[in-house]
């Protein structure tokens, strides 16, 4: 295919273009191997125990979800570990502005494959900040009277608040079984960002677009105040 040129580039833009493209080509083919090499692992462990989960129905009542259930039609499960503790005023800004891309996603997503976000909150929580952000269409409960957020955080912690971590299920007839988890978490980068999340996180792949690019920021900005997440957790990794 023969190279398309942009109105009034210059030969030298072209000539370093074409050397990024090369390099483009390079990391798509490395995405595909990566992610054909995560298909083929073999199972991890079974699940630890069959979890209850908490969520708020249409009707406003709160009821109970086993994990089963969590796959619905599929033998696939996505589950997001969301930073929001019952004490927290608000959930983590990043984990917010993931959910608010999985949140449109799911209805895709959920052709092939389940979808779900789970977090320490209560589901009344998780139900009145769903109303706030729009999220009408993932799937959202709480884990606060179980051990799930720590028995899959991906790192060693205390505080099931705490999570933020991409796990992915999978149901046989032997049972489920943990597949695969985003464990970049625990080997961040010098600034402290693991970009662990990074595939599901259009934000900071779209700012990589541009000139000036992501820049330093641990975490997005936000349009709603998170004092709890700002005094507890981010501490002074504040930009």
């Amino acid at each position: 295919m023969t190279a398309f040129k942009f109105p009034n580039e210059s030969a030298e833009y072209r000539q370093a273009r074409n050397a990024l493209l090369e390099e483009e080509i390079r990391l798509r083919d490395k995405i595909e191997t990566v992610a054909a090499l995560r298909r083929q692992l073999p199972s991890g462990g079974r699940l630890r125990e069959e979890y209850t989960f908490e969520r708020v129905t249409t009707g406003g009542t709160t009821e109970q979800v086993l994990f089963e259930k969590l796959f619905g039609p599929h033998d696939s499960l996505l589950l997001y570990s969301m930073m929001f503790g019952e004490k927290w005023d608000a959930p983590c800004p990043s984990c917010t502005a993931i959910v608010d891309g999985l949140n449109i996603s799911s209805r895709a997503v959920e052709e092939t494959t389940a979808l779900a976000v789970v977090a320490a909150a209560g589901a009344e929580q998780l139900e009145q900040w769903a109303g706030q952000r729009g999220w009408t269409q993932i799937n959202l409960v709480s884990g606060r009277s179980n051990d799930y957020l720590l028995d899959y955080a991906g790192f060693e912690t205390t505080d099931p608040a705490l999570a933020s971590v991409m796990n992915v299920f999978k149901k046989t007839p032997d049972g489920i079984f943990h597949f695969w988890a985003s464990e970049l978490l625990s080997r961040p980068l010098p600034n402290g960002h693991p970009r662990h999340v990074d595939m599901v996180w259009p934000l900071w792949n779209l700012l990589d677009m541009t000139p000036q690019g992501r820049g330093d920021a641990i975490v997005p900005r936000q349009d709603f105040e998170h004092r709890y997440f700002s005094e507890h957790v981010l501490g002074d990794k504040r930009d």
